[in-house]
């Protein structure tokens, strides 16, 4: 009989925008768990959010528990669902989830895994505290970057032998180099010269991801360069902020924000050079689209970009926070087509080290290895 897991998370998408990364994780792991071995399920704390639907239009139907993040009925609730599936595992993801979490694995009779997907630079200090006493509750946790397993030993109190790396990666088919005519064809759709240089960025419209600093870093580009355009797809909470930024810098007509769209793979093939402007990650899935996409990358030294990425050879890397120069890495790649056939060609052969089915099969074999722990 296969063994029951259920991935636990706080949410599945954030303010303003329409689906959180873990979700497109949680959508490309389920369906890659091998059947026979495990059976998996999703189970979100809140009440059901605008992803909920998106992951049961993938096949992926959630079961929330419709109580608020200090709820502490969660504990019962969790508890008594576990015992109801005959979980053995539970994978919890978020702060509530792992508090929660671990307390309902010892009623339940569980393993229990944390995974962590970034180092949270704004982790509420409460949570340092839930952390230390739950510590000894934590069977194995999973880090997606060295810096994020820094993270959960050093803030979150984890015992270093207890954690595993697993980095995060993108179905690299899916992902695979499209042809030119897709990349035209998205541009002649979105009104973008078919001859003309593209950056482009795609991700939520939030703080994090730190659009204004490639907004800022793009208004002198595009004053020295007629044929150049930003694409900036998906949305988020600070989509006016950032329209009416590039309007006070002169550009509101070359930068086009595309909002939330699902033709990742077209839009990979319409730019030439992707750019991820970020002020902390843990490993960005868009980092391995676009690295599986064959695309030249401009990217933040931030946290697991700067442990994927080996700078001038499958990327470019610059400070956080700084728009002059994140101009001027964007500005030396638009320059060079050498060097963006060089480094699309790099990012693409690394990328094969980070295909998301092999994450899968780490996270089958940590599985198999608790269940191992407890007679089976």
């Amino acid at each position: 009989m296969p063994a029951g897991v259920l991935h636990v998370c706080d949410k599945f998408g954030v303010r303003g925008s329409s689906i959180h990364g873990v979700s497109r994780l949680f959508s490309w792991w389920l369906p890659r768990y091998d059947a026979t071995r495990f059976e998996v399920g999703l189970v979100g704390l809140k009440h059901p959010e605008p992803a909920t639907q998106w992951l049961a239009d993938q096949g992926l139907p959630v079961h929330h528990l419709g109580r608020g993040r200090f709820d502490p009925r969660i504990l019962t609730d969790l508890a008594s669902l576990a015992r109801r599936r005959g979980t053995r595992i539970l994978h919890v993801h978020g702060y509530a989830a792992a508090d929660f979490g671990r307390l309902a694995a010892r009623l339940a009779g569980t393993k229990l895994v944390l995974h962590e997907h970034f180092a949270d630079p704004a982790m509420p200090a409460y949570q340092g505290f839930a952390d230390r006493a739950l510590a000894p509750l934590i069977d194995h946790a999973i880090a997606v970057s060295h810096s994020t397993r820094d993270f959960l030993v050093r803030e979150r109190f984890v015992p270093p032998d207890r954690v595993r790396l697993i980095w995060n990666g993108a179905p690299l088919d899916e992902f695979a180099p499209a042809g030119p005519e897709r990349g035209r064809g998205v541009r002649r759709e979105l009104g973008l010269p078919e001859d003309g240089l593209v950056v482009g960025s795609i991700g939520r419209l939030n703080a994090q991801k730190g659009h204004r600093f490639l907004i800022e870093a793009a208004a002198p580009l595009c004053r020295q360069r007629s044929d150049l355009r930003v694409l900036v797809v998906g949305d988020g909470d600070l989509m006016d902020d950032l329209q009416q930024q590039a309007a006070g810098l002169g550009i509101a007509d070359r930068v086009l924000f595309a909002g939330h769209r699902t033709d990742v793979p077209d839009l990979l093939a319409a730019l030439d050079v992707f750019c991820i402007s970020s002020l902390y990650e843990g490993t960005p899935l868009a980092l391995f689209e676009a690295m599986a996409a064959g695309r030249a990358v401009v990217s933040t030294a931030v946290d697991g970009c700067r442990e994927v990425l080996e700078d001038g050879v499958t990327g470019l890397l610059v400070p956080p926070g700084d728009a002059a120069a994140l101009g001027t890495a964007l500005d030396r790649v638009l320059a060079d087509a050498g060097l963006r056939e060089t480094l699309g060609r790099e990012a693409l052969e690394a990328s094969r080290a980070y295909d998301v089915g092999s994450s899968v099969e780490q996270m089958e074999a940590l599985y198999d290895e608790l269940l191992d722990e407890r007679g089976g």
